[in-house]
């Protein structure tokens, strides 16, 4: 093509429909978790953990007892995360068995529950528990109980990556080392908000449940058991 042909396209009118479908190609590129903004948007932020120490940008924080919607997908981290989103906020918007619509509260946390394995829950509304086990189900979401516990908790920005929360649990674990504070459990992913197209703009955090070293004692917290227990047993949600 010559640079006179260059010229005069360049120069041409756009046809009729280009915007439209321009749009179009770029919605097909958002990540699809964008459309489930609404659960994260219309919940509200927990004000059940109590910040009790820091160490450096750690965070040691107690929650309380709770309930929660939880789900539990196979597939990728962020493709199971998607799924369960849809669920969570079909569920929360009143796809239950009491047809309810449901509060929720944040953050949404993922864990692995095995390879290729992921559950994911959000916390309900205080003022909806009654409504929420009323509508109970034996399906893809359940509600359960979640214990108070004691996390470490470290914010990073970008998407959360499984590199991004490796270097989070990584940075959690170095910096409570030779503190009193020894790490009980697998890493967490909590999202306030869903993650940003813009790395810059976005932000995740990432938490280790925790025990405290009695005052003196070297035994391995692993000897003692692990402080936080799930409520549920992995066979009491379906996987799919």
């Amino acid at each position: 093509m010559s640079a006179s042909e260059t010229v005069n396209l360049a120069g041409s009118p756009p046809r009729p429909g280009f915007a439209s479908e321009l749009l179009a190609r770029l919605r097909g590129l958002l990540p699809q978790s964008l459309n489930n903004t609404p659960l994260l948007a219309r919940s509200a932020e927990s004000a059940g953990e109590l910040v009790v120490a820091h160490h450096g940008a750690v965070e040691i924080r107690r929650t309380i007892t709770g309930w929660a919607l939880e789900t539990c997908v196979k597939g990728e981290p962020e493709q199971a995360r998607e799924t369960a989103l849809r669920r969570l906020a079909g569920y929360a918007a009143g796809k239950n068995s009491g047809h309810g619509r449901l509060g929720t509260v944040r953050p949404l946390v993922q864990t692995a529950e095995a390879a290729g394995r992921w559950r994911v829950r959000i916390g309900v509304a205080g003022t909806d528990i009654d409504g929420a086990l009323t509508s109970a189900r034996n399906g893809r979401v359940r509600v359960r109980i979640t214990e108070a516990a004691t996390i470490a908790v470290i914010r990073a920005s970008g998407r959360p990556g499984p590199l991004a929360i490796r270097q989070a649990e990584t940075a959690i674990r170095d910096a409570i080392a030779g503190t009193r504070w020894e790490v009980a459990g697998s890493a967490m992913l909590r999202l306030h908000t869903l993650p940003n197209l813009l790395p810059l703009l976005g932000g995740f955090e990432v938490a280790v449940p925790v025990i405290e070293r009695p005052v003196g004692s070297a035994e391995p917290s692993w000897s003692r058991g692990a402080a936080v227990k799930e409520a549920a047993t992995a066979s009491s949600l379906p996987v799919r």
